[in-house]
């Protein structure tokens, strides 16, 4: 039996058998499907055949099949039988049918692909369909003749759909390329009965892909020579140990030909004839009588030919045959590409595994470069907190004693130069003190220290703080407090509470112009959150530029920077504030008329904030005079509190060591005491102590110095039994006003109340 090919010769098969064909076709279409066409012609004129025939075929989407025979009587019929669809479609094309018929069943055709599970089945039944038949007719001798015939082609058939099965199965397992293709050369050539089956590959395929960048190759570069061989007898010599180049060049000649798909078959005469000499000798010392080349193209592309020989015999390739190794050279071509896909995936994941790797060391390397440049940033605060700070404070320390306590008579321009060198150095040493605070809130190193205190006193203090500076800027400041009785007491970080009140109150005053007003408001919003609203009637800020205002180092435009200065700190570092505490911070703004800030703070859980009733103020004594000792040994420092104390009306006595510093003070009994922490031969802190612990010194004051200190620390000094703990850079005033309190000798009623 042969496929259905309207230019080829057809099978000769029993008029009976071809009866059969007809049968199974009309059945089987019907049992797909009930709507299916099916039409029988006894006597029709087909363009591409020869002769008048008579045909069955069944079309539906599920199944297409036509059988095509001429037969005569008492003579085999020449019998085209077919399951594929093209075959049906260039049958209709030439068959005389009727249009509207013939386009129906064109449309029956759409869509239908048989898979080769499927057309293995069909296999079966049809083989199963001329079986049971066969039985009900064995006292005919031609009939079983030809079913017998039938039954050997379906078999045939069967096992070639098996062996192309297990070359897509292969495929689809993602079998290793050289072993797919070794194992489906030698069971071709066993199932085909052929003395040497070969695969040769062209060595231009390769270049011509790598010079096109296409994809990587799966395969290593061949060079014009044969990769795979099998052999049916082993007495046969191999190719794949004497090839030469040069005996295997013929084949570029067919090129064009391989190309477009065409399979070419040469005989022994065609050998002689078609073969260069050099060639023809090589074929004959292969015994090679009978040679066909199938193509094998990639994607379009010509990778090589499969090369059949057959040396016992010159053979003769049935159109089966022929069409059997041209779908397993499609089989290949697929198995091919398939490696070629992977082995470009494989380098690609190569790749891209380099490029994360690259990438991740890239990062890890700006990582480290990140916290280098932290670091070194670090180092530089720290160099400025201690190279600038310091001198600072005497300038502003040494100014502030000249103003208060002058030593002589200073004429007006005097004055007036000394409170520039006060202001100048209040203004940089906020703007550095703000700049550290920056840098410890996103280093992560600030600490809040909660407590419970007065927002009335805060807010009191805070209105005295500023109302001087608004006098002078011809502004009206105004404090509103709505605040309940019950509602006083707040748990927070008082000192940085502080801190954004003055830094958003310094704001309202410096950028509202004379005769403007600034407010302070306070309020519950309800029973855990507390609002402070800072409010101006100044220059307002333009919608499009408030997403500039907590940001670092920025300002909104440079009129405004040449026009009241700033560096853009004091809002970057009041929002960081705000959000340590967790609370929330906005701006509410209209040019020409004035912001609004609202700051929203929680109350914090770990304090009790049980209502006390605020105890009465208690009328203070003016503040003893007598000897204060002063245990430092840095000059600076020592030398402008000295005259801070001086100036004050204290009797200032400084000593440099802390050991030898124990007895004097026994001797002078002074009112107060300040002590540096940081002594040559003895530490503040035990210094401290030693003074608790001796009967005519447990009640002196003492102020003790010591470097910035966390809350343990700073605990750790007070229980030592210092009264007051103050951090270097020492603030004269706070410095003075320490010493001050710690010296107001209160009324003996009060002394007893407590």
């Amino acid at each position: 039996m042969d496929s259905f090919q309207p230019r080829l010769p057809q099978q000769r098969l029993p008029i009976a058998t071809f009866e059969q064909l007809r049968l199974w076709v009309e059945q089987t279409a019907q049992e797909y499907n009930p709507d299916a066409i099916v039409l029988t012609e006894r006597a029709v004129r087909v363009q591409s055949l020869p002769q008048v025939g008579q045909f069955t075929l069944g079309v539906s989407p599920q199944f297409c099949a036509i059988v095509w025979g001429n037969p005569q009587p008492g003579t085999p019929v020449d019998v085209g039988f077919s399951l594929e669809r093209h075959h049906l479609e260039t049958f209709l094309e030439d068959c005389p049918l009727k249009k509207p018929l013939r386009n129906r069943a064109l449309k029956h055709l759409q869509g239908y692909e048989l898979h080769r599970d499927q057309q293995s089945q069909l296999t079966l039944n049809l083989a199963q369909f001329l079986s049971d038949h066969h039985s009900s007719m064995t006292s005919v001798p031609s009939t079983a003749s030809g079913t017998h015939q039938m039954q050997d082609a379906l078999q045939q058939h069967r096992q070639q759909e098996q062996l192309l099965k297990q070359v897509t199965t292969q495929t689809c397992q993602s079998v290793a390329l050289a072993v797919l293709i070794s194992n489906t050369v030698d069971r071709v050539c066993r199932f085909l009965d052929l003395d040497r089956l070969c695969i040769y590959q062209f060595d231009n395929y390769s270049q011509d892909e790598a010079q096109r960048g296409d994809r990587p190759q799966a395969y290593p570069q061949s060079r014009d020579c044969i990769t795979y061989e099998a052999l049916g007898n082993d007495s046969l010599p191999s190719v794949l140990s004497r090839q030469e180049r040069v005996n295997w060049r013929f084949l570029n000649q067919f090129r064009d030909r391989y190309q477009e798909g065409e399979t070419l078959v040469f005989q022994e005469t065609h050998l002689r004839d078609s073969l260069p000499q050099s060639s023809r000798a090589y074929f004959e010392a292969l015994g090679i009588q009978t040679h066909l080349t199938v193509p094998i193209r990639v994607q379009g592309q010509l990778w090589g030919v499969l090369l059949a020989h057959q040396c016992d015999r010159p053979r003769l390739w049935d159109h089966q045959e022929r069409e059997f190794l041209e779908h397993i050279a499609d089989h290949l071509s697929v198995a091919i590409y398939q490696a070629q896909l992977y082995a470009e995936v494989q380098q690609q994941k190569e790749t891209l595994e380099q490029r994360v790797e690259q990438r991740t060391q890239d990062l890890r390397d700006a990582l480290v470069t990140a916290q280098v440049a932290n670091q070194t940033r670090s180092d530089f605060l720290a160099t400025v907190s201690h190279e600038l700070r310091t001198p600072l404070t005497c300038i502003i320390g040494m100014s502030s004693t000249l103003l208060r306590w002058s030593f002589g008579n200073l004429t007006p321009k005097q004055r007036d130069y000394i409170q520039s060198i006060y202001n100048s150095g209040e203004h940089l040493m906020e703007l550095i003190n703000d700049l550290l605070d920056l840098s410890e809130n996103e280093s992560g190193k600030t600490v809040l220290s909660f407590s419970e205190f007065s927002l009335t006193q805060l807010a009191q203090e805070m209105f005295c703080m500023m109302v001087d500076r608004a006098t002078v800027n011809g502004v009206h400041l105004a404090l509103d407090l709505q605040l309940r009785e019950h509602q006083d007491r707040l748990c927070a970080d008082r000192d940085r509470l502080r801190q954004i009140l003055f830094n958003l109150l310094s704001n309202a005053i410096k950028f509202t112009a004379t005769g403007g007003q600034a407010l302070l408001r306070i309020y519950w919003q309800d029973r855990d959150t507390v609002v402070f609203e800072v409010a101006d009637t100044g220059i307002g800020i333009p919608e499009e530029q408030r997403s500039l205002l907590f940001q670092m180092f920025r300002q909104l435009e440079s009129t405004y920077t040449r026009q009241y200065g700033g560096t853009g700190l004091g809002l970057a570092l009041t929002k960081q504030l705000v959000e340590l505490h967790g609370g929330l911070i906005k701006v509410d703004s209209e040019v020409g008329v004035g912001s609004k800030f609202t700051v929203r703070l929680p109350c914090h859980s770990s304090c009790v904030l049980e209502q006390q009733p605020t105890p009465p103020p208690r009328t203070p004594l003016p503040p003893r005079k007598g000897h204060v000792v002063l245990v430092a040994n840095r000059e600076d420092d020592a030398i402008l509190i000295c005259d801070l104390l001086t100036a004050a009306g204290y009797h200032t006595v400084w000593m440099l060591d802390g050991s030898t510093a124990l007895e004097q003070i026994k001797m002078l009994k002074p009112v107060a005491a300040i002590i540096d922490r940081q002594l040559p031969g003895m530490d503040g802190c035990e210094l401290t102590q030693l003074l608790r612990t001796l009967p005519n010194t447990q009640s002196l004051k003492i102020l003790l110095m010591t470097d910035p200190l966390d809350a343990e620390g700073l605990a750790y000094c007070k229980n030592q039994g210092a009264d007051i703990c103050l951090t270097h850079p020492i603030d004269p005033e706070k410095l003075l006003n320490s010493i001050i309190e710690l010296l107001i000798e209160l009324p003996a009623s009060n002394e007893d109340s407590e």
